[in-house]
């Protein structure tokens, strides 16, 4: 199974976002249905897990901002599942509240932080952040954090509350390579904190390959930032990780299906 843990959706009368236009579900499922060419047979993007559009206005209604993921997840359940996306700055309450009724009633799986587009360092508002991540440990659901734009996007700045919060797992979007490569604090912080994944989105095949060889292949998961990226393009570089060298590392198959798929599924409880 190939699981997509990072695709932002909205509505086609939406601005879209990113530079973008929008990416609506329909548009999605097109796309991940391909087929694309993965290790020698054609395949589909079995599942995504969809974020909304990011910046939420201050006073916004949490619920409406992620109303037309839930939507999308209600007409596809079997391939989408929901990430909402918290605002640490905008009221603790709203947002705890929010995320039980997304998590309870809509489908969403995942929590995501964006430290660089609501602008904050996280660990000078992390009074604001432990009660999300103490509701996602309830909730048992993951964490993940936008990752790799100085000066918000350090994987160092999080390892107070991954210490603290060993019940919850942090997922590291971009492999903190976005826009300056911070691929090697990723990993160490990863090598450091056992309850740390790695999101592949924007990764290139030299820092994959030594996370892999740093934190094996259960703690990789394979995301693409679609529409920012393209799907197949991500989910190459995770499949020539089974060549020969000097380009591969002659990962095997079943490891190679753990970064597809299998790891994202297992974290999400998101059985087949």
């Amino acid at each position: 199974m190939i699981i997509d843990s990072h695709v932002h959706v909205s509505a086609a009368t939406d601005l879209g976002g990113f530079r973008t236009p929008p990416l609506t579900g329909e548009h999605l499922i097109a796309m991940m249905d391909g087929p694309f060419l993965v290790d020698g047979r054609q395949r589909r993007i079995d599942r995504a897990v969809l974020q909304p559009l990011i910046s939420v206005p201050e006073g916004h209604d949490p619920i409406a901002h992620h109303r037309y993921v839930a939507e999308q997840v209600g007409k596809h359940p079997d391939r989408f599942c929901g990430c909402f996306v918290a605002n640490p700055l905008l009221d603790t309450e709203l947002t705890l509240s929010c995320l039980r009724q997304l998590v309870s009633k809509s489908g969403f799986r995942m929590v995501k932080f964006h430290p660089t587009v609501h602008g904050y360092m996280p660990f000078r508002v992390r009074d604001r952040i432990e009660p999300v991540l103490k509701e996602a440990a309830k909730l048992g659901v993951p964490v993940m954090f936008h990752q790799g734009d100085p000066p918000f996007g350090h994987p160092t700045q999080l390892t107070g509350m991954m210490e603290a919060n060993r019940d919850v797992t942090f997922v590291l979007a971009h492999f903190a390579t976005q826009r300056m490569v911070m691929a090697d604090e990723a990993i160490y912080v990863a090598r450091m904190n056992p309850n740390v994944m790695l999101e592949t989105s924007w990764v290139d095949l030299p820092r994959v390959k030594e996370g892999v060889e740093a934190l094996g292949a259960g703690r990789i998961a394979f995301g693409s930032d679609c529409p920012v990226q393209e799907m197949g393009s991500q989910l190459r570089t995770l499949e020539v990780l089974g060549w020969d060298p000097p380009i591969g590392i002659r990962l095997p198959a079943a490891e190679r299906e753990q970064l597809y798929g299998d790891n994202m599924a297992k974290l999400l409880r998101w059985s087949a």
